[in-house]
């Protein structure tokens, strides 16, 4: 099947948004700044539920789940990146002559738990949060119950019931594993292959004014960005504006993507972004979780006052996720798990 471009170009905008998102977390922790709740509200408003979404677009959940292809592209990648992590803070405890023993248990722990953020709800004690990289056990799991729900009278029901289990759980008790986000990100998959199901983009393009309705509900949720983080489940204070203002932000994303793909140079370049979505993803988590950014971010200051800090910390970071992400590229064996594209373009060799 041919690869639809403007679908990479919108990974391509979201895993920008999660580098630039997670920079002004840092920035904000630094120094609390409008900008950066701004791009906050801007980012986290639609990014993890996109990915959730598109990757429903393509689901075949009538058919059998494929646990080795599922295994190797969600599980492992998730286990080579957290032992690139330990790695990681082992050398820079070596470095800054702290315990590597304590580093390697507290990491070793959120590796482990595989939360996507530090909560006091955990079923022991978890100092630290492994990351971003809890979209790839919390995709597992959606994926999974997808199958399964798919197979059963009345799913839509069932999806609703799966997401108000995982939403209320997870109010009293954080499940290791980001069981509990996957849950939830149920509903966000389902919404996905309902998309691809019902042919949505046509009936948009036959009525381009859903384009205007979806475009102003992003902006409201924008504006009253309450918070949102899938990682938890936690959907801030207006948590109906939070689900549908993702769904609004996800087709305009969508739409703009099919702007950008008339532009050759712009769509090339974010379509390959999108392309290396996953392993951009996994380098982002190591730098993100190794590097010492509080620290780094005062020397940037002092260099550049006048650049608003949170773009600084992006322009850095970028350059670091892309090379990061081409050497996988060209690492036997485990860049077919990160590229699952180089995995089939193999089976496809193999075939014929």
């Amino acid at each position: 099947m041919q690869r639809i471009r403007f679908f990479d170009i919108a990974k391509g905008i979201a895993i920008l948004a999660v580098i630039l998102g997670h920079s002004a977390i840092e920035t904000n922790l630094f120094a609390p700044h409008r900008t950066a709740q701004i791009v906050l509200s801007i980012c986290f408003s639609f990014h993890m539920p996109l990915f959730f979404i598109l990757s429903g677009y393509f689901m075949h959940p009538e058919r059998r789940f494929r646990w080795a292809k599922e295994a190797k592209q969600l599980l492992l990648t998730y286990v080579v990146t957290a032992l690139c992590v330990l790695v990681g803070v082992t050398c820079m405890a070596t470095l800054d002559h702290e315990s590597r023993a304590i580093a390697l248990r507290q990491w070793g722990m959120a590796a482990i738990y595989g939360s996507g953020d530090i909560s006091n709800l955990t079923l022991w004690r978890v100092d630290l949060r492994i990351g971003a990289i809890w979209f790839l056990l919390a995709l597992f799991w959606a994926r999974l119950l997808l199958h399964c729900l798919a197979r059963l009278p009345y799913t839509p029901v069932w999806v609703v019931l799966c997401f108000a289990v995982g939403y209320v759980s997870s109010r009293y008790v954080l499940l290791p594993w980001s069981i509990q986000a996957g849950m939830c990100a149920v509903a966000f998959l389902y919404l996905g292959y309902l998309a691809k199901k019902y042919d949505v983009l046509g009936m948009v393009k036959r009525f381009p004014y859903i384009w205007a309705v979806a475009f102003v509900i992003w902006v409201v949720d924008i504006v009253l960005f309450g918070g949102m983080s899938m990682a938890v489940n936690n959907y801030g204070s207006r948590p109906v504006l939070a689900v549908i203002g993702s769904i609004a932000g996800t087709l305009c994303v969508v739409g703009i993507s099919q702007l950008i793909d008339r532009v050759p140079a712009l769509g090339s370049a974010l379509s390959s972004i999108g392309q290396a979505s996953l392993a951009i993803l996994c380098v982002h988590l190591i730098e993100d979780d190794v590097l010492p950014w509080q620290l780094y971010l005062g020397v940037l200051r002092m260099a550049l006052p006048q650049v608003p800090l949170v773009l600084l910390s992006f322009i850095v970071r970028l350059p670091i996720d892309l090379i990061g992400a081409a050497v996988l590229y060209h690492v036997p064996v485990i860049n077919e798990w990160f590229y699952p594209q180089l995995a089939k373009k193999k089976l496809d060799k193999a075939r014929s």
